[in-house]
């Protein structure tokens, strides 16, 4: 049986002023009508039943995330009581899918990404679920074909191809620079690495014994077969004395290395929309490269993009600018580094201005 694992802990900075901690990406319409969340669980609707999707969150988002999803169970929406990164979260859930289904298989998706191609998005999924039924211990990511030299994603090379679109693992690569990220774009071996991740329940359990025996022994006391107060109990002794650590180098690193990691290429129409330049290439745009979500006029400019609901933006003879606009606070940056918009959000703290986050 599959079961899907959402993880929507993410802050969203990169995404200021629009996401907030209150309210981070994941909880927003970004794109469309439904809030990134919700169109993820709405995608995975024709592989997991809603009584088969667990989301791990932050318990500060629990009752928004409820209210946005009344379909799932409540006892299918973990709340972490502080963050502590992707393998105590991916654990977590492994640990409560055995309980539930020993023989399950788990496949991980971020909330906040986006998938245009929703059919191949599927068949990818089953593919390589498919796949995992005869290779005992493997552990899968979904690669996407990196089509153009893109800094702000990790890299995985592949090696030996075993199925159709699905290859092992040779190495999981650190987000490159910009002549790096060209020489893995041309190259056609290398992929974008998702974070979208697929294995049997006790495959990943073994790998994580293996590799972070740490934390696996500080949650063993963590009662994931007690029901929902005793599990939330058991979450707030527990998780503060975790390690903070990812799934990529805490577990998949090290998988690629022992060529227990297999990556499947896809091509599902996929953004992580890390930043607002990545907003900007889904949007709609007009002769000149210029986008915007409510009302903008520009005069001598292109390449513009202008996220406002309420008040309209004019440009006047500037090109390659986002411009964001919220209630309290109002965003100006060239488009190419919208990477640094983090740097904001530090600032800010820096200056205990923490209403504004």
């Amino acid at each position: 049986m599959i079961y899907a694992v959402i993880m929507a802990g993410g802050r969203g900075t990169r995404f200021w002023p629009l996401s907030r901690a209150a309210k981070p990406k994941q909880l927003l319409k970004i794109v469309g009508t439904r809030t990134m969340i919700q169109a993820t669980v709405d995608r995975l609707a024709p592989v997991a039943s809603p009584d088969h999707i667990l989301i791990i969150t932050g318990a500060a988002h629990f009752d928004e995330i409820k209210s946005q999803l009344p379909e799932i169970p409540e006892e299918n929406i973990i709340a972490e009581p502080v963050g502590r990164n992707t393998s105590p979260c991916i654990a977590l859930a492994a640990k409560i899918i055995k309980e539930r289904d020993p023989g399950a298989t788990m496949c991980v998706f971020p909330a906040d990404h986006i998938i245009t191609k929703a059919d191949k998005f599927i068949n990818a999924v089953k593919s390589v679920v498919n796949e995992l039924e005869t290779i005992p211990g493997a552990l899968a990511t979904m690669g996407i074909r990196a089509v153009y030299p893109e800094t702000g994603y990790g890299y995985i090379r592949r090696g030996e191809k075993i199925a159709p679109s699905i290859y092992k693992v040779d190495e999981f690569l650190e987000k490159p620079d910009t002549a790096t990220a060209k020489k893995y774009s041309d190259s056609g071996d290398y992929y974008w690495n998702s974070g979208m991740f697929f294995w049997k329940v006790e495959s990943i359990l073994n790998e994580l014994d293996a590799c972070l025996p740490e934390l696996m022994k500080a949650m063993e006391d963590i009662e994931c077969g007690s029901g929902p107060p005793g599990l939330k109990t058991s979450l707030e002794t527990v998780y503060p004395r975790l390690p903070s650590i990812s799934i990529d180098y805490g577990v998949m690193e090290k998988a690629g290395a022992s060529g227990k990691a297999l990556v499947i290429e896809a091509d599902p129409g996929w953004s992580d929309v890390g930043s607002w330049r990545s907003l900007y290439e889904l949007t709609e745009a007009d002769a000149k490269g210029n986008r915007s979500r409510g009302g903008l006029i520009t005069i001598d400019s292109s390449g513009v993009l202008a996220h406002n609901d309420k008040r309209l933006v004019a440009i006047v003879g500037v090109d390659d600018i986002i411009v964001v606009e919220t209630d309290d606070a109002i965003l100006i940056l060239n488009k190419d580094r919208a990477q640094d918009v983090r740097q904001i959000t530090d600032r800010l703290r820096e200056l205990g201005k923490e209403i504004y986050l």
